[in-house]
């Protein structure tokens, strides 16, 4: 077993046992929602083990930008822009970040500077859940009002079934739901 996945299971395994319970193994599969601090700065250490490229365990700018960035700007929902920008046009909001993160002012960013933006690196599930919601919502809301009647389900119940029904299924959406 590599270090870094023993690495995983010590930082998951919150008593010191040795063995997960039920609470850690959950948190081993998933780091991201867990509230376990150990496994916060573990996953922060993964961070910077996979995008290190000159292996000096921190992150310069380029590296920084090269890999991180993209993906905490493209969390943000706002500034989530699905046209290609230049590197210059996201170069300032990038070295601002960065910046502001680096509180020590090195010019790299540790482990523990990382941690502030952990959560949108590794999304949590609860991340996902919501953006499946505001997905369905937005697809069969029939009067735009953000919520969802039973009989707007009703009617469009593709878009709550699509992931497990094909449009090969002979299934009568309306008759199974009247």
């Amino acid at each position: 077993m590599g270090w870094w996945k023993e690495d995983h299971f010590n930082s998951s395994d919150l008593d010191g046992d040795g063995l997960l319970n039920r609470t850690e193994f959950n948190d081993f599969l998933h780091p991201a929602d867990s509230k376990n601090p150990k496994l916060k700065q573990w996953l922060c250490k993964e961070e910077i083990r996979e995008r290190d490229s000159d292996r000096d365990g921190k992150l310069d700018f380029k590296e920084f930008f090269h890999g991180l960035f993209d993906l905490i700007r493209n969390y943000d929902e706002e500034s989530n822009n699905s046209s290609h920008q230049p590197d210059n046009a996201v170069d300032a909001p990038a070295k601002q970040l960065f910046a502001k993160l680096d509180q020590n002012g090195d010019g790299y960013l540790s482990e523990e500077e990382l941690e502030p933006i952990i959560g949108n690196l590794h999304p949590s599930e609860h991340y996902y859940a919501k953006q499946q919601a505001d997905y369905m919502i937005l697809q069969a809301d029939e009067d735009k009002d953000g919520r969802l009647s039973l009989h707007e389900m009703i009617e469009h119940p593709y878009v709550f079934y699509s992931a497990i029904l094909s449009d090969e299924d002979d299934f009568d959406y309306h008759d199974e739901f009247r």
